[in-house]
């Protein structure tokens, strides 16, 4: 018997009809929700409340029209209402000890769009299940369509890796260069360990692992990460160490090229908040709750830095996270309570002080906007010119019956085919247009 397997490599091209799943953010305590998709600006408030304490997290739809959010506890939809089956993620006395006001875990909880489907949203999400570090890391997956529309998890709590000891936060995500898939980026405690997962339309294919950087030790590894808007770059930090920077391969998911910044006036453990990019990649923005400075990863001495703003003993404010926002701002969240307003650079791009730091720059409807949710660029396209920038989609049907495996996907040049049954194949090879 002779069976027929048809491969379609498509060539995604990066200048497509952007998705705006970054469109809105959620922030809490006290529910309300920032739109970014005009010029203007627009508030409003969700009338169901959602507290929010460090792990936020929401997204859109392709439009811009938020469609769900959760502080690690559970999953809301836009009414504010829990989703079906959005109760109960991550499950152990950590989490339930903090099921009122939700985890107190910086990026801990992130959504991405299923790869290659418009209908299916991952949540990968975690808890502090080993003495307040996480230990075991989870996804679930989220069915816009379940509940006559008003979305449903479908499968949950699916532990996906669980051989070691995590850092307190610093889960961030950046698109494959083939601009379909995603890698996940994790960071092990007490070392300079990195986790790489590889998230597919087939799940989650690969987990690389590579040590490179400074060595994170406890007890204070309270964390954050963030990639560059072009995928180019990463930088982490934890509360006490210093700032990692990396070159980052969207092909191969490879670090290189280590640049350490040590903050605050050079000390080697010198501490620092989160940190986000400039819309262009050249600057980096680090806060320590009272200063925020800014580092130009062009100059030669990368080390200099610039203070664009301090508290002073009277500004309870300060500054929490920093976010990078549709509208190619960045925004900081407020330290302290009593506040409905988050920070604002305006010119993100401008060395020093034309930058355009505005203390209490944009107005919010939430008081103490203590948070801000962990978004990647989920508009990053294919990085067309890499060698990887295309991609082979094979029917879930003859992959599953064949136990079909080809390896690279995405393939450039050569690719190996493994088959689960023995008989005799034909092999079509067809380019986006059903050209064979």
């Amino acid at each position: 018997m002779r069976k027929t397997l048809t491969i379609v490599f498509i060539f995604w091209v990066s200048f497509a009809k952007a998705q705006l799943y970054g469109a809105q953010w959620v922030i809490g305590p006290n529910t309300s929700r920032i739109d970014f998709r005009n010029d203007t600006i627009t508030t409003d408030s969700i009338l169901k409340l959602m507290y929010t304490t460090d792990a936020n997290a929401c997204i859109c739809d392709t439009d811009g029209n938020l469609i769900f959010y959760s502080n690690g506890i559970y999953v809301a939809g836009a009414n504010g209402d829990s989703i079906l089956n959005g109760n109960g993620l991550s499950p152990c006395a950590f989490t339930t000890n903090n099921s009122l006001y939700g985890l107190p875990i910086q990026q801990a909880v992130m959504f991405l769009p299923a790869p290659g489907n418009n209908r299916y949203y991952y949540l990968f999400h975690f808890s502090g299940d080993v003495n307040s570090n996480p230990g075991t890391l989870y996804y679930s997956i989220i069915d816009k369509n379940g509940n006559s529309g008003f979305g449903e998890i479908v499968r949950k709590n699916v532990a996906y890796y669980s051989n070691t000891i995590f850092w307190a936060g610093g889960m961030t995500a950046c698109k494959h260069a083939n601009g379909r898939d995603w890698w996940i980026i994790m960071h092990g405690k007490n070392n300079n360990r990195f986790f790489k997962f590889l998230l597919t339309p087939a799940g989650i294919m690969d987990t690389l692992i590579q040590d490179i950087g400074a060595r994170y030790n406890g007890p204070y590894d309270n964390a954050y990460a963030c990639f560059s808007p072009d995928g180019s770059k990463y930088a982490c930090g934890a509360f006490v160490g210093p700032i990692t920077v990396l070159d980052f391969n969207r092909c191969t998911g490879e670090f290189s090229n280590l640049v350490t910044i040590n903050n605050i006036d050079g000390q080697t453990s010198s501490g620092e908040g989160p940190l986000a990019f400039s819309p262009s990649g050249r600057f980096l923005y680090v806060s320590d709750i009272i200063d925020l400075n800014q580092y130009d990863l062009w100059n030669s001495n990368v080390q200099d830095s610039v203070e664009v703003y301090r508290a002073d003993s009277a500004d309870r404010a300060k500054i929490n996270y920093v976010g990078l926002a549709l509208n190619g701002k960045l925004y900081g969240s407020t330290f302290n309570g009593g506040y409905y307003y988050l920070h604002v650079i305006n010119h993100p791009d401008s060395l020093g002080q034309a930058c355009g730091f505005v203390r209490a720059g944009q107005p919010t409807l939430s008081i103490d906007s203590w948070d801000l949710p962990n978004m990647p660029n989920y508009m990053l396209g294919a990085l067309i010119g890499s060698g990887c920038d295309s991609i082979s989609s094979i029917s879930n049907e003859l992959s599953t019956a064949n136990r079909l495996r080809i390896q690279p996907n995405p393939a450039n040049k050569y690719a190996y085919i493994e088959m689960g049954m023995q008989g005799n194949y034909k092999f079509e090879l067809l380019n986006i247009t059903g050209q064979v």
